[in-house]
């Protein structure tokens, strides 16, 4: 994981693996720690067979795998989940859990909308972009989105389109950010959608909008200069080589040597990921 963790049980040979973080456990100390330190991550599908199955057959902690068993049919609740795992190691003390409890509850006080959108959220930040879209799309068609005033409807067409930049384009994200800009008002998803428009060099609707919004040369010229400041700095990192060659691989219909080079810049990313975060 990245940390020195002290492991008094049974180190795994087949780690379990989260896909979310893209995160593997070895023992059920590092299990504990992951859980106690990503609690805006964990819900109740985080504990399901798959789990139990490892930490009964691969740590050998059948009565601990058995307790969590008997939780999860009776629809305990994650609290309780939470509490049986972080008593499987002396890795936490009664306090610490105790005070991890209150933080539960604070979690539990959000609105239903407000859980989906911290974990729409969340996949952002790992990086898991189509499923951002989809628990956005999800919350924005749900009958609770009614309740919210438009500047927080906005809001969270603002955080699709910075997904759907990866998943549809920049073209099509430039519009989602319109939308939102038209909802809620914010400068960010302004400059967002000015920004898109620039890179996917949409030209004729960038003056347009520049004109209908009013936007300054000043403000223009500054956005560019950002722009110019992220190319520089893209171009002195290792990977923009590499970019560069895969587009051209790509552009030649050369598909077995894009995609070696794609994974392997992408398991340089996960790499990197890892130890920024570790």
């Amino acid at each position: 994981m990245g940390k020195l963790i002290l492991c008094n049980g049974n180190l795994a040979e087949q780690p379990y693996y989260v896909k979310l973080t893209d995160t593997e456990l070895y023992s059920i100390e590092e299990l504990c720690y992951y859980i106690y330190n990503n609690i805006e991550l964990i819900t109740e599908e985080f504990f399901d067979d798959t789990l139990v199955h490892w930490i009964h057959t691969v740590l050998k902690l059948e009565e601990r795998a058995d307790k969590l068993l008997k939780l999860l049919e009776a629809k305990a609740g994650l609290k309780d989940y939470v509490v049986c795992v972080l008593c499987s190691a002396d890795y936490y003390t009664e306090a610490e859990i105790k005070q991890l409890l209150v933080i539960m509850d604070e979690w539990g006080n959000l609105t239903p909308i407000e859980r989906k959108k911290k974990k729409a959220d969340n996949y952002i930040k790992y990086r898991q972009y189509t499923e951002a879209v989809m628990e956005y799309e999800m919350i924005l068609s749900s009958s609770e989105a009614a309740a919210l005033d438009s500047v927080q409807y906005g809001d969270l067409i603002h955080n699709l389109a910075l997904a759907q930049i990866y998943t549809i384009g920049l073209t099509g994200a430039a519009k989602v950010f319109k939308q939102a800009y038209e909802r809620n008002h914010n400068k960010e998803s302004l400059k967002q959608y000015i920004c898109t428009l620039i890179l996917s060099k949409q030209e004729e609707i960038l003056n347009q909008e520049v004109s209908n919004y009013g936007i300054s040369k000043e403000y223009l010229e500054q956005i560019n200069n950002e722009l110019d400041s992220f190319y520089q700095e893209a171009e002195t990192s290792s990977g923009y080589e590499v970019i560069e060659n895969l587009m051209e691989y790509k552009d030649a219909g050369q598909i077995v040597p894009f995609y070696q080079m794609a994974g392997d810049l992408i398991n340089g990313w996960k790499q990197e990921f890892r130890r920024e975060n570790s």
